[in-house]
């Protein structure tokens, strides 16, 4: 399932330093409520086990979540 919103967050954490930080650093869930996710979508992001933006995207990608993967 390819979800624009999750494309997004992917984008926001690549372009803004303190969003990234944020997701990362035992924040993510209270950072997810600043997006308009589905619960399913938040659920799958709060699932990815990642401390670096590409293994995050690279998990988001291979459970089906976002554009980038095909």
């Amino acid at each position: 399932m390819t979800t624009r919103r999750i494309d997004e967050l992917v984008w926001k954490a690549l372009t803004d330093p303190a969003f990234r930080e944020r997701l990362f650093n035992d924040h993510r869930r209270e950072t997810l409520t600043t997006l308009s996710l589905t619960e399913a979508e938040q659920q799958a992001v709060l699932a990815v086990k990642a401390d670096t933006l590409e293994t995050f995207a690279s998990a988001l990608c291979q459970s089906g979540f976002s554009g980038a993967g095909g």
